[in-house]
């Protein structure tokens, strides 16, 4: 398999195999959060990226307003008739006050300014309104490909992420701020099969590798394709990936 065709536009590629590749939210994770809202008519879905969190908050909520600053992730995104998509940051939203029943963070949040952020859905929340956030860090397939997967992620690739995503992969989420107390809730994993192509496709739109190709001109999953292929097998076998969701949520007080 030859990847180096990746490397033209490689930048306006990366939300097709953002969109295509990353993992997908689990139902019960959307089913848990909507339980603990009161009212189920407007949610924010912030740095909505390809709409993938937002396609299924449609089905629990009457209208979710999705934002992004990306034309490009939402040029992809999924089309539905409750989902409103605009071009906002985060931290400089356009929803009216004290009108929303629940915010969401789907993998984003290590990018934004955390406190101007909070200071907006803090705005926007009902009084007993909902914020939850979440994101997933490194995958697991088995421990031979688990070992192969963490030396080219945390070692070849160690100068390459941006600071800002050692909140997710680092440090777990453990020490990222939070404006409400926290509910005690239940674990939740994404999980999906991958042929070996599968793999490194997803593996693309990680922000290291696209900064190693950003610095260098040449795309390092060439190599890690064939490093990892004979513990593999063949390379259209199918394995299971398992993803470990980060999760916080909170109310916003009465």
């Amino acid at each position: 398999m030859r990847l180096n065709n990746q490397l033209k536009g490689h930048f306006s590629n990366q939300s097709d195999y953002y969109a295509r590749y990353r993992p997908t939210y689990p139902d019960n994770l959307f089913q848990y959060i909507s339980s603990l809202c009161n009212e189920k008519k407007i949610v924010w879905d912030a740095a909505t990226g390809n709409g993938q969190a937002a396609r299924s908050l449609s089905s629990y909520f009457l209208k979710v307003i999705a934002t992004d600053f990306s034309n490009q992730q939402i040029g992809n995104a999924f089309l539905k008739e409750n989902i409103i998509y605009k071009i906002e940051n985060a931290e400089e939203c356009s929803i009216e006050t004290s009108t929303v029943d629940l915010v969401t963070v789907a993998t984003a949040i290590h990018w934004f300014n955390i406190p101007k952020f909070y200071e907006q859905v803090e705005r926007v929340l009902k009084p007993g309104g909902v914020l939850a956030v979440w994101s997933y860090a490194g995958c697991t397939i088995n421990t031979e490909l688990d070992k192969l997967m963490n030396v080219f992620a945390f070692d070849f690739l160690a100068n390459y992420w941006p600071v800002e995503t050692q909140m997710n992969w680092k440090d777990k989420y453990v020490h990222l701020p939070f404006p409400y107390r926290l509910i005690d809730s239940p674990d939740f994993f994404c999980e999906t099969e991958f042929s070996l192509k599968d793999l490194i496709n997803y593996m693309f739109s990680w922000s290291g590798v696209q900064q190693y190709i950003k610095q260098h001109g040449e795309n390092p999953l060439e190599d890690f394709y064939k490093s990892i292929m004979p513990a593999w097998g063949n390379e259209n076998n199918k394995k299971k990936i398992l993803w470990e969701l980060l999760f916080k949520c909170g109310m916003k007080p009465y």
